[in-house]
């Protein structure tokens, strides 16, 4: 999830924990706390665009570091606060620490994205992709509690059930995001069944900032080929239109033991379409789709691609992601769109840009 949504879930946590005893330095650490786990994006700064790519959400974001971390992360708490008077002790600050960076890996492990919860036992992300990574009517509660919270005093006696109402409202709503996955795939699954497409495995998600507009893709049995659709909760329409993508893997079937293609086919759970390049390949990441992918524009790039470029040995391939530029007038209108998407989910194309989700 976003960083907003995760500061504002850990001060509503830190206020219903420990708020009573620390008063509102219980927010501020259950907001730092809950944002702990991203030390991994500071460590990236410093990697290659694969290695930055596989290490985001992956050992920081496991139930061992948590464990190990927070009782060192409360013991700090504690004593920056131990001169204080009539605030937590240093278990109950590695118990707030410890549920902050918890909801954190937990949340992080609904969206597509995924979280690697149980290395280093098991390097597999846990994906279940039922909230997209920005959800307004996730953060909304959070937002309207913690705001209140900041500014009501510290003894008011309402500060346990707003904070409380708060998180109660946020896990309600991602409840129904599960709820509602549950019945998407339903229908996606039966649209590959009744077009006559034999579906090896799938891949079903919301798109950006709703769980209304869902997109699915299919890699058939066999074949280095998918069906890609969308699905509207709302719009009444029971018939998903499907589109075929060839994947081209031939192209990359001779690299495959390199460590670079190995790493890039893992990271992409095997949806990934190949072009071929004056340098070497394109690798396309086709389980988020293009930057405009209602367009018409056959040539829009795919919101994750990367350049596979040979070095100058020969031996191995350098790998780079590919910058997309945010254009305010064109993101502008491409959420007018996704709207219109939303009301109508197969209706004709029509130019969309940013319709998938953003990293």
């Amino acid at each position: 999830m976003d960083s907003l949504t995760h500061i504002l879930l850990g001060a509503a946590i830190g206020e219903a924990v420990l708020g009573r005893y620390a008063g509102k330095k219980a927010m501020l650490w259950g907001a730092v706390a809950a944002t702990a786990p991203d030390i991994d994006v500071l460590a990236g700064a410093f990697m290659s665009d694969l290695d930055k790519l596989i290490f985001h959400r992956g050992i920081t974001h496991s139930l061992l570091f948590i464990i190990a971390t927070s009782p060192l992360y409360g013991w700090l708490i504690n004593r920056i606060h131990r001169n204080h008077k009539h605030t937590a002790n240093w278990q109950q600050w590695t118990l707030l620490v410890f549920l902050a960076q918890l909801t954190h890996t937990l949340l992080d492990s609904f969206t597509s994205y995924g979280t690697q919860l149980f290395l280093p036992f098991i390097p597999d992300a846990i994906a279940l992709s039922t909230i997209s990574v920005i959800d307004p009517l996730f953060t909304l509660p959070l937002l309207i509690g913690v705001s209140w919270l900041l500014i009501a005093r510290t003894d008011h006696r309402r500060r346990l059930y707003i904070s409380t109402a708060a998180i109660f409202l946020a896990t309600a709503y991602l409840a129904f995001t599960v709820v509602n996955k549950t019945q998407v795939e339903r229908a996606f699954h039966a649209a590959f069944k009744q077009q006559g497409y034999e579906a090896a495995k799938t891949d079903i998600k919301p798109t950006l900032f709703n769980n209304l507009l869902w997109r699915g893709i299919a890699q058939l049995r066999g074949e280095d080929r998918y069906v890609v659709g969308y699905f509207s909760v709302i719009d009444g329409q029971q018939v998903i239109a499907l589109e075929e993508v060839e994947g081209n893997h031939h192209l990359l079937a001779p690299y495959h033991g390199k460590s670079p293609v190995q790493r890039l086919r893992w990271v992409s759970e095997g949806f990934y379409k190949i072009e071929e390049t004056e340098t070497g390949f394109l690798f396309n990441d086709l389980r988020f789709g293009r930057v405009a992918e209602f367009s018409d524009e056959v040539s829009s790039p795919y919101a994750f691609s990367y350049t596979l470029s040979r070095s100058e040995i020969d031996t191995d391939f350098v790998v780079e992601r590919i910058r997309l530029r945010v254009e305010r007038g064109r993101e502008s209108e491409s959420f007018r769109l996704l709207w219109q998407r939303i009301l109508n989910a197969n209706a004709g194309k029509e130019k969309l840009h940013s319709a998938g989700e953003y990293p």
